[in-house]
Parts: structure tokens; sequence; C-alpha cells
């Protein structure tokens, strides 16, 4: 079993309210104490107050600056467009019991200008201040709504579950209610070309009580006929510069457009590899291999759809890895690292552990998160700079101990890896083999 060590979790309660439904899902989200401008940890905290277990939800937030990672990307399905973070389960892996808690660990590689926040939290489209509650199996979902022509939407959206009956529903725009209807489909019409509108829709009951809010459904209306002429201008003066072995760092002056821009599209080696909001003007691509060459280019894309041309290329290649012992070429591993045994009393039973020492690899940013592997499996995970009290982020030298369990004479294998300042796992340690006293 893995456990996290030295991490703080915290659940904002939240209050009920006519707009909740009686066992919704909440979340509230939070970066850790001792964030830095190189590295921080983040905390989604799901809280079902339902009797039937939580499986098909979706968490988002808003990220000041950085690329965000999972901690654990065998449960969790992350998407980041821009500063906007979306986190699914995957499958069934990740469960909120009933009347349970469930909290989602993410790492934040920041751009190193300051400490990372977190706004906008919300699951399955509702706040995680406490209005418009509920799971998206007891509101509305939003069943593929779409564009209609530069003035008109189609909104179309599933009922909610839970056998009550349902006589109307309310749809909000931007906000403000603009439509009651009985049916699960609707257009709104008479908007304006080329923008941008939220909407979110909510049951109303017989007995009068309203469900939740849907997930926001956004959607921008076409170009008038005419009105987007042009495709828009070149992103101008595009500079690509290594963060590091894993990462490049991209900036460039906005485009313009005869009616507006509305994102950047990002391309490596020839293909696209992700997107930036309209106001972007700089974008963090990771997941790239140490002391390799890139070829980076933008485009800009406008409110009809039309993409710019792209920008002149943009040539970086990354740093190499050192290694643990702070030399070149290696895999970023920590260095001589060694294991002890050792025994403590627990009552009337003797508990063995291992006294883990390593070098903490340098030039690769500040590492706050090592993970022991015992007989080639994940048995812990270790963080630093977070928690009560905060645990002092090792820069030279780390130790811990592990507790293996009460079995004298038990032989077991032993390694440990670190998360980089990038978010990435290096490589492993030396692995070693130790056997408990008795």
């Amino acid at each position: 079993m893995a456990v996290v060590v030295g991490v703080c979790s915290v659940v904002v309660p939240v209050a009920a309210n006519a707009g909740e439904e009686e066992g919704g899902l909440s979340a509230s989200c939070r970066v850790a104490d001792q964030a830095t401008v190189w590295w921080a940890s983040g905390e989604i905290s799901l809280a079902n107050k339902g009797d039937r277990p939580a499986r098909d939800w979706t968490a988002e937030f808003d990220v000041s600056q950085g690329q965000v990672t999972l901690d654990n990307p065998w449960a969790y399905e992350l998407r980041q467009a821009g500063k906007h973070v979306t986190i699914k389960p995957v499958a069934d892996r990740a469960d909120v019991a009933a009347k349970a808690n469930r909290a989602v660990k993410v790492g934040i590689n920041p751009d190193g200008k300051g400490i990372p926040k977190i706004t906008g939290c919300k699951v399955n489209g509702t706040s995680g201040n406490g209005n418009d509650t509920g799971t998206n199996t007891a509101v509305p979902a939003d069943s593929g709504s779409f564009v209609k022509d530069h003035t008109a939407v189609h909104l179309m959206w599933k009922p909610p579950a839970g056998g009550a009956e349902v006589v109307r529903y309310e749809v909000f725009q931007n906000g403000k209610q603009v439509k009651t209807v009985k049916d699960t489909m609707t257009d709104i019409e008479r908007l304006a070309p080329a923008t941008r509108y939220t909407f979110k829709v909510r049951a109303v009951r017989a007995d009068g009580r309203t469900t939740g809010f849907s997930k926001e459904i956004v959607l921008t209306t076409l170009a008038a006929p005419g009105q987007d002429k042009a495709k828009p201008i070149i992103p101008a003066d595009l500079e690509a510069t290594a963060s590091g072995p894993y990462q490049a760092s991209l900036r460039w002056r906005a485009a313009t457009d005869d009616v507006s821009v509305t994102g950047y599209r990002i391309y490596r080696d020839g293909a696209k590899v992700q997107e930036a909001d309209a106001k972007a003007t700089s974008a963090t691509v990771s997941g790239l291999t140490a002391s390799t060459a890139y070829r980076f280019k933008v485009t800009a894309v406008d409110a009809s759809g039309k993409e710019s041309d792209p920008t002149r290329e943009a040539q970086v290649t990354t740093t190499a890895v050192p290694d643990g012992n702070g030399g070149n070429g290696g895999k970023a591993a920590p260095g001589d690292f060694a294991a002890t045994t050792a025994t403590k009393q627990d009552g009337g039973v003797t508990q063995h552990y291992l006294n883990l020492a390593w070098s903490v690899p340098q030039g690769v940013g500040q590492i706050t998160t090592y993970q022991v592997y015992l007989n080639g499996k994940p048995a812990q995970t270790f963080m630093w700079g977070t928690g009560d009290p905060v645990l002092p982020v090792p820069t030279t030298k780390g130790s811990r101990e592990v507790l293996v369990g009460s079995h004298p004479g038990t032989t077991y294998t032993v390694k440990i890896r670190a998360r980089l300042g990038d978010g990435t796992w290096g490589a492993f340690s030396r692995e070693l083999t130790v056997k408990t006293g008795g």
C-alpha cells in the first residue's frame, strides 16, 4: 500500500442550500504551504455527502501559471488548456465513497515568476464555495450543445437522475436566467457574433425544489458573414528557451485579427502539441527529452476558425541531466543510496524499519517528493515542504525511515527515485538488498 507522508489534507465543509441536491459532491482546492516559484504541490479535496459512491466525476480549476502534473496518473486523467485544468477518474479507480472524502494531489511547475495560485475550483461544474452543488447524475448534463451560426446556439442536456419528477428547466446565460423550458433542449438566439458565452441549466422538480446547476457549457458564436474576412496576423518574435532537461519555455507577441483572436496553437517539430488561450503570450512545453534539439512554431486562431500562418521557427536544445552526485549525463537518480535496518517497540510488538539515506540530485530544480520501492513495487511516497509541522526540504542529503512490519529475518530489495523540478520522475537509485534482524 502506498502511503503519503507529510501531506496535510484539508476539506472545506460545504453548507446545503436550496439549489443543492442532498448528497451532493463538493470540492475545494489549495496550493500546499512552502510552495516556491520553481515547484509547488496542490490538492483537490472532494467530499461526497451522498449515500452512493460518486464515480463519473469531473474536477476543474484554474492555475495562475505553470504546468500541472498528476501524482497518480494510474487513477486520474488530467488535461490542461492554457490555465484551465480538468481532472477525471480513470474507470472505477478513483470513486469517492459515500459519506467520504478523496484527495487528488497534483504538482505545479511554475514559470519562475511567482507562487502559483489555484482559483475557480469546481466539481461537475459546481462551485467549491457551496453554491450550485450536485453530482453529475443529480443535475442536468450537457449532451452535445453546439453553435448554430453567428447569432445563435443550440443547447442540449440530459435530465437529472434520482426519480423525482422534473417539471421544467431554468437556463442561465452568463449568470443570468434567460429561459424556462420543459424540454431538454432549446435555442438561444440574438447573440453577438464572435462572442464567448457561458450557459448552465438546472431542473425544477414537482415539489418546487431545484437541483444543482449543470457543468458550464461554453460556446463562442461564429463571426458574422463578411465580418471575419481575414485570418489572424502572425504572432511575432517567437522565442524558445530551455527550462531544464525536460521542458522549454516559449514567448511571443500577441497576434491581431479583424474580429478577434480566440487562441493559439503550439507546434513541436511540425506536430501540434498544445493550445493556449487568447490572452496568452507564453507557454511551457513539458515532456521533452534531455539533451535534445526541438523546433517550435506558434499560430493564432480567430473566431471563425481561421488559422494564421506560423511564426518563424524557434529552436532550442534541452539541457543535460546531472546524476545524483552532481556529474553530467546521468539520469537524475539519488546518489550514495544506503539502507540499514532498525527496530522499535510498539506495545508488545517489535516493528522493523529500514533507515534510508541518499544524496539529492542537483541541477534539476527543487525536489520535494521521493518514492520508495520495496521488492519492485511502490511502497511509500515522502513529501517535504508540506504538512504540519512543515518538513524542511533537503537540498544536499536526504534520509527517512520506512516501516516494513513485524516480520524478523525478512529480505527486501529497496530503491528510491525523485520527482524532479519539472514534475517528472527521475531515474531510480541503485537497488539494495537488506534483511531485517531476528
